[in-house]
């Protein structure tokens, strides 16, 4: 669906001294949520024939151990030998194994900002050890391990609090499951080349007021969320010990419904935010502000200009259109990173890392049942007789389990009682069982393990870190996959820190290091310069991920090189320091130092023993 756009009814449409001329507005909401319905519709539509996430509840079946999806007889064995769990967790222990190496980087251009660049540094180390950036990198792997895994990074105005006070606000790395993020009109492999993103999630009621003080109020709660089941107690008119035995037919005819709604005291209904593309131009002959009144992103935009250079933002639920404005963000993007594990260019999502292991995982049950069969038949073996030789009754009476027992049967049988002789097991059988074991265990870091355990001089446990990377490769590719995926937060995070971290955040988190001589210029409080267009000098910072330092495992050969550089006196501490990121102060560190130097050469004289000596008094 082509994306809509309204020249002839402009919703913001006021002249520079700030008169509104809003006109037709019913008309224009009208249209406005026929088309995010629309749009809605198409893109829930459009996710749901991706194999990849039809396949997530089989999936997630899989892991909590439900496995069997034939109908089988009831004496039939169902054994899991869940392979499968142990190489999830396995594979996600791995990967979220993490201590990112990262760096804020000036593009270049006009102007020394390397103070900027300094605070920016310390900010993105502090937001990562206070906002559980490492508790959500590890939930985005989960739900990447399926499929693409999305995550949200924006400012979030109730992240410290509800007050309403500026330093409430804080950028927020928020996780999200994949039915959560619909795409329309993409652009491939890059997601901000996409059309439209739209974001949904269940918010309460109070949650939407906050958010949205004018026309929060106005959101109802949806049908389906705004209640709870519980079951039926017994009706008045019915004994409570003949209630239980009544069918639920029988309830029915009764007027007695199974199960009773009670309305939740948090209500509760989806909240939709469409990030979208608009190439709407201002027709009217008025220069109109874009934005909230008064917010300091806002913009006036002269006629025959775009409306929405950084793009538009819709956000609604339950038919209230909550905000219509344009994207806040200078750094121009939707506020949205994608992390594909194996993602490939043939398909908009990546491809899923446990679908191969869910045929491999059949095949071993299917083997463990043949197996646990066998077993059953030989324990309780099956008594073969002829139909005149034991009674019909003394036959069921029979159990083989019994210690000594004995059958008697008729002399006239043509043959006497014997018990079933339980099937020999195949060696191929095992064979098969052990291949596809390691077959399963080749995709994470299984059979490197075991490689090493088998030597018999088995390694340090450093050694088995870099023996079990090197030997899989599919780890080495999602770690390199994850470190893109850092890199595209860290662009954002950079962007937003710079537009939103004013002087009072910076204050709080840095003290006075975290002020500069911007915050003094005649656009006081922020780190963007005054006269530099605020968007151009934001695009100019990144934040990187240092390659093959995302993971632990990738970090050990790097330590040793950088001690082995040291050792030949090829490089410095300060730097041997930084390489390992233990957060050490060197000036704090060396003074430190001293002073333990001091004390010791006090020790020594108080005991008489001179530098470098070994005896005792003289």
């Amino acid at each position: 669906m082509a994306l809509v756009t309204f020249p002839e009814i402009i919703p913001n449409e006021r002249d520079s001294s700030g008169d509104s001329s809003r006109k037709n507005l019913s008309e224009y909401y009208t249209r406005l949520g026929a088309w995010t319905d629309s749009a809605f519709e198409e893109a829930v539509a459009a996710q749901q024939e991706v194999p990849e996430i039809k396949e997530i509840s089989s999936a997630l079946d899989y892991l909590g151990g439900m496995q069997w999806r034939e109908n089988m007889p009831a004496y039939r064995a169902k054994p899991v030998s869940n392979e499968f769990m142990a190489m999830f967790w396995e594979t996600i222990g791995l990967l979220t194994d993490v201590k990112p190496m990262f760096q804020v980087e000036d593009a270049g251009g006009s102007g020394d900002y390397s103070k900027v660049v300094d605070i920016e540094n310390r900010l993105a180390k502090g937001w990562a050890a206070n906002s559980h950036f490492e508790r959500s990198l590890a939930f985005c792997t989960m739900f990447g391990m399926l499929t693409s895994a999305p995550a949200k990074i924006y400012w979030n105005p109730f992240a410290k609090g509800y007050s309403g006070d500026i330093s409430d606000g804080d950028i927020s790395f928020e996780y999200c499951p994949i039915s959560s993020f619909l795409r329309l009109g993409e652009g491939g492999d890059n997601l901000q080349d996409d059309e439209c993103v739209i974001y949904r999630k269940v918010r309460t009621l109070e949650w939407i007021k906050r958010a949205f003080p004018r026309m929060g109020p106005l959101v109802r709660p949806e049908e389906q969320r705004g209640k709870y089941s519980v079951d039926t107690q017994s009706p008045v008119t019915v004994s409570p010990q003949f209630y239980p035995t009544l069918s639920l037919g029988m309830r029915r005819l009764m007027g007695i419904s199974e199960r009773n709604s009670i309305e939740s005291v948090y209500p509760t209904a989806e909240v939709r935010e469409f990030w979208m593309k608009d190439s709407t131009i201002n027709s009217s002959a008025n220069v109109i502000w874009m934005g909230p009144k008064e917010a300091v992103w806002g913009y006036w935009v002269k006629p025959g200009q775009p409306l929405y250079p950084r793009g538009r933002l819709i956000v609604r639920s339950n038919s209230v259109t909550l905000y219509d404005e344009p994207n806040p963000y200078y750094h121009r993007k939707f506020p949205f990173a994608v992390l594909g594990l194996y993602a490939v260019p043939w398909q908009k999502y990546a491809m899923s890392v446990v679908k191969p292991w869910m045929s491999q995982q059949d095949i071993l049950n299917q083997i463990m049942a043949g197996l646990l069969q066998c077993v059953k038949k030989a324990v309780n073996p099956a008594l073969l007789a002829a139909k005149s030789a034991i009674h019909p009754e003394a036959l069921r009476a029979i159990d083989s389990s019994k210690p000594g027992l004995k059958v008697s049967y008729s002399q006239n049988a043509p043959s006497p009682p014997s018990w079933q002789q339980p099937p020999n097991v195949p060696t191929y059988v095992l064979t098969a069982y052990g291949i596809v074991e390691k077959s399963m265990k080749q995709m994470s870091s299984g059979s490197a393990m075991d490689q090493a355990s088998g030597k018999k001089q088995v390694p340090g446990a450093d050694t088995l870190d870099r023996i079990t990377f090197s030997k899989s490769t599919p780890i080495r590719l999602m770690g390199r996959n994850m470190e893109d995926f850092v890199d595209t937060v860290g662009t954002l995070w950079v962007g937003e820190s710079l537009q939103f971290h004013h002087a009072a955040h910076r204050m709080e988190m840095l003290g006075p290091k975290g002020l500069t001589k911007e915050d003094m210029d005649a656009n006081p409080g922020t780190l963007i310069p005054d006269g530099i267009n605020s968007e151009s000098f934001v695009r100019r910072f990144t934040l990187k991920c240092t390659k093959g330092t995302l993971l632990n495992v990738q970090r050990q050969d790097r330590t040793q090189i950088c001690f082995a550089l040291r050792k030949n006196k090829d490089l410095s501490r300060k730097k041997l320091y930084e390489q390992l990121d233990w957060n050490i102060n060197l000036a704090e560190n060396d003074a430190e130092l001293s002073e333990e130097m001091k004390a010791q050469a006090q020790a020594m004289a108080a005991a008489g023993i001179q530098p470098g000596g070994h005896g005792g008094k003289k």
